[in-house]
Order: structure tokens, then C-alpha cells, then sequence
């Protein structure tokens, strides 16, 4: 039995029917030619047997005295968690959305291990899904998409059928342990903690400071954001999705033109959209955006589960900026903060996360709070498999996931890199975004507006010449606006899979 870290725990504490606090995700293949009758049986068969790793086979255990919770060890009935569903002919996308969209609502049950994977079958085009629905107090999302990658495979004659609970062989040390270097690293740690305690209150002083205007301020501070469209926040458990999908190498280009990151590109183009969706629906704003953006501080090597994520609120470009000179505002915004991050220990930055989580919780509890709440949206950024990639043989073709809608704002956008192509998410409640779909085609517009002010424009000629001569081979962007059952939705381009 192992007890809740903080972080972990605050995500059951933050949990509500309308507020869910799962991560959701699936990955699209076509089945390997010659197996199209008894591929998904296998997989099911292979899916539902064998030993389970941790944290899959763990359970929440509230202890007594406390309420402390801690994962109790159990052996889980992989016939519940893992699922199977057929989608009705002729298996479109927007089937698949429905009903990922569907099985995406409902809480887990605290009462067993809090996870739950679906395969659907019947999909267009040969095609299944896996649907893996896991609870955030279990792992974050860099751990997940490590899961992920670990159980599929770069060659096409790996005919493993894994799964991301099923226990994978751990790399041997380079050297045993010994009890003195034990003894050793824990005198190291026990010599940092009088000095993380002081940087605690340095920091906690700083933070002071600038809010009494007696230091300029570094980042945005709690409590300080503007209130938005994007900060109405949930009555009900409907939710609604959006995603596309941009060329890496389009961000690659736009990054080394100007002296920036991806992320730095990415933010920008969101934010872009973000201020022309307010504008669109007569909600504009004269202050900049807050975003709360997550950031791993996982180690190479940690293992997956819990979290080991931090978090910074990033104050976004003005308003009535153009997209290049938003640009340069976030590049400034994330270049201070990663310089202040940098200094302090992994400790102190989760302690600091922890604070961030409670600020934002506060306008959902408190009326006081609505006004005055810290952030506007969540923007997370990760990076997923690269290279093409096989499950026993059958080529992925699409990864999305559904974003968690956080507490004290409506609206999550996360990117996850896959394969040299940024998958790009929304999670919105109707009240923040009634209409993803908007969104989305609005971050593609800023990029292209960015592209148009930032590449040299021979550059951008020969690009638009390049995307119009493969105009019938390829999409540059797809787009998917999914939302719960039974609310209609729109109809998604189909992806683009691999020749065979």
C-alpha cells in the first residue's frame, strides 16, 4: 500500500459529476491485411489475460484518521475494464466521436481501479479504436503517452499484442546500489531541505512583493486574470471537443525564422484564435489571457505512474496585437518564466503547482472568487511516438485525446506531437466554447496569417505551391469537433492512413 502524493490527491479532491477529472485517449488503426476477421478476438483475448502492472492494479483506499487516501494492490477483472463495442455500418468518424464523446462522461468507479480501455471495431476504411480512459490521480499525461509508446512498435512484424497496463521489463542499472550510497543519497536530500525551505519563502516573499507592486512581476499572479467567455464553467457534464492536426514542420519553420520555440509558435497561434473567438461572439477583451500551463518535470528513467508535472500561469500577447508581434510577447512571457523555473527545485516547483491548482478551484466555491479568477484556459504540450508505428502489425493512423476541462475556467487546448504532426485538442464546456469547431479553424487561420508575416515570402510562395500540388494526395489539417451524446455533431474529415 502506497500513500497519495498531494498532487495526486487533489485531483479526487477536485472531482465533481460536472467537473471530471479522467484523462481520455484513442488511438485509430486498420487492421493488417488477411486478418480482418480475427484480429480484434486476438487482441481482446491477449487484452483481457495476463498479469496487470502498476498503477492499473491499484485501488483508492481512504484511511482512517485524516481521511488520507493511499493505492491498495488488488487483482483487477480485466473482463470490466477492458470493453468491446462495434460501431453500427458504415462506421464513420463521426460515429466514432459520438461515441467516444458518450463513453467519456460518466465517472469512474472509485470502488475499483480507476481505468477503463474500450476497443472499438467496425470503423471505415478496416479500421478499430482504442479508447483508454484513466483517472489523473493515477498518472499525468507524459506518463500515459510513455505507456503508450512503450506497448507499440516500429516494425510491422512485431506481432505483440500490448497493452499499457501489461508489465514491460525494466532496464538494468548501469551499477547496483549499495547500502552506503543509499545512505549517501538520502544525507544528500536531507542536507537540501533547510535550503528548499528557504527558497519556499523566497519564493512565497517574491511572489508578495509583486503583488504590493514593490518588485516588478516575473509571471502572472494568482488571481489576476481578467474574467472571460472562457471562465464560465461547467453546469452540467456535457463536453464538448474539437481537434486538427498541423504539420511539425510548418512550426519548425515558423520557430527557426524567428528565433523562437514550437511552443512558443503554438501558444501564439491559440491565443490569436482565442481573441478572434471573442471577438466573433461580442465578448472581447481588453486585457491579455492567463494560461495555466502544464510542464513535466519527469526524469529520464522515473517510472510512469502519479504525477510528476508542474505548473506556470503565462500571461499571453495584448489583445489588439498583430500575430507577430503576439508572438514576440510570449516568447518574452515563457523566456522569463522558464528562467525563474530553472532555479528552483523539482520540490518547490510542485509545491508551487499545488498553490496554482487551489487558486483556480477558488471561483467554482466561492462567489467571492468569479470575478477574479487566475486563469482563463489550460494549455498543455506534449511529444508522443515518432516514426510510424505498429500494434501486431496494424499501422496507428490517428491519436487524439479529450482534454480535461479545468475547475475555475471552461477550456483546455493540448497539442501532442506525433509522428512530425502536432495533434491538437480542445475540451470545452458549451457555456465557455459552444463551438470548438470555430475555434480550431481559427488556429489554423493564425497560423497561416503568422506564416504570411513571419517566413521570407519566397518561402511562403513555394509552400503554397508545394500544399495546392498535393492538394488531392493530402489535407495539410484535418478537423474533428466532437460533443457528448446526444448533442449533434459535426461531421470530422476522415484521417489519413498509411498505403499498404
Amino acid at each position: 500500500m502506497s500513500k497519495l502524493s498531494p498532487v495526486d490527491l487533489s485531483f479526487l479532491v477536485l472531482e465533481a459529476p460536472t467537473r471530471q477529472m479522467h484523462m481520455t485517449a484513442y488511438q485509430v488503426f486498420r487492421l493488417p491485411r488477411g486478418e480482418r476477421q480475427t484480429y480484434i478476438p486476438r487482441l481482446l483475448a491477449a487484452y483481457r489475460s495476463g498479469p496487470v502492472a502498476r498503477p492499473f492494479n491499484q485501488k483508492l483506499k481512504w484511511l482512517e484518521g485524516g481521511g488520507v487516501a493511499s493505492w491498495e494492490t488488488v487483482e483487477p477483472d480485466l473482463r470490466y475494464h477492458v470493453r468491446h463495442i462495434a460501431v453500427p455500418a458504415p462506421g464513420s468518424m463521426q460515429a466514432l466521436s459520438d461515441i467516444v464523446s458518450f463513453l467519456n462522461s460518466p465517472l469512474l468507479d472509485r470502488t475499483l481501479p480507476l481505468w477503463e480501455c474500450y476497443i472499438i471495431e467496425g470503423l471505415e476504411d478496416d479500421q478499430f479504436a482504442i479508447m483508454v480512459k484513466v483517472h489523473h490521480a493515477m498518472i499525468d499525461g507524459m506518463g500515459a503517452l510513455k505507456l503508450f509508446d512503450q506497448c507499440i512498435s516500429l516494425s510491422p512484424t512485431d506481432k505483440r499484442m500490448t497493452s499499457i497496463w501489461t508489465p514491460m521489463d525494466k532496464p538494468a542499472r548501469s551499477r547496483p546500489r549499495t547500502g552506503r550510497t543509499q545512505a549517501q543519497s538520502l544525507m544528500a536530500r536531507l542536507g537540501k531541505l533547510p535550503t528548499d525551505l528557504l527558497q519556499i519563502g523566497a519564493g512565497v516573499a517574491e511572489l508578495g512583493a509583486q503583488n504590493l507592486r514593490l518588485k516588478s512581476s516575473t509571471a502572472a499572479l494568482p488571481f489576476a486574470a481578467t474574467k472571460t467567455l472562457y471562465n464560465n464553467a461547467a453546469v452540467s457534464s456535457e463536453r464538448r471537443y474539437g481537434s486538427c492536426e498541423i504539420p511539425l514542420a510548418r512550426v519548425k519553420a515558423l520557430s527557426a525564422a524567428t528565433g523562437t520555440t514550437a511552443n512558443d509558435v503554438l501558444m501564439t497561434i491559440i491565443d490569436h484564435a482565442l481573441h478572434g473567438y471573442l471577438e466573433a461572439h461580442k465578448a472581447a477583451t481588453k486585457d491579455p489571457l492567463v494560461a495555466l500551463m502544464a510542464m513535466s518535470i519527469r526524469q529520464e528513467g522515473q517510472e510512469a505512474s502519479g504525477n510528476q508535472a508542474s505548473a506556470e500561469l503565462v500571461p499571453m500577447g495584448k489583445p489588439a496585437a498583430s500575430v507577430q508581434e503576439r508572438l514576440e510577447q510570449v516568447h518574452a512571457s515563457t523566456t522569463r518564466i522558464k528562467n525563474r523555473s530553472a532555479k528552483l527545485p523539482v520540490a518547490v516547483r510542485q509545491l508551487y503547482a499545488m498553490i496554482l491548482f487551489g487558486s483556480t478551484t477558488l471561483p467554482d466555491v466561492a462567489t467571492a472568487f468569479k470575478s477574479i479568477p487566475s486563469i482563463n484556459l489550460v494549455i498543455s504540450n506534449m511529444r508522443g511516438p515518432q516514426g510510424q508505428r505498429y500494434l501486431a502489425g496494424a499501422p496507428l493512423v490517428a491519436f487524439q485525446g479529450c482534454p480535461i476541462v479545468p475547475p475555475g475556467a471552461g477550456l483546455n487546448v493540448s497539442f501532442v506531437t506525433v509522428n512530425e504532426t502536432i495533434c491538437l485538442g480542445v475540451g470545452a464546456t458549451p457555456e465557455a466554447v459552444a463551438d470548438p469547431h470555430q475555434l480550431t479553424q481559427l488556429i489554423l487561420a493564425a497560423l497561416a496569417d503568422l506564416e504570411k508575416a513571419a517566413l521570407p515570402k519566397k518561402a511562403v510562395t513555394r509552400k503554397s505551391k508545394t500544399r495546392k500540388a498535393a492538394a488531392g494526395k493530402a489535407s495539410s489539417a484535418k478537423v474533428t469537433t466532437r460533443r457528448k451524446a446526444p448533442a449533434k455533431v459535426a461531421a470530422r474529415t476522415r484521417p489519413k492512413t498509411p498505403k499498404r
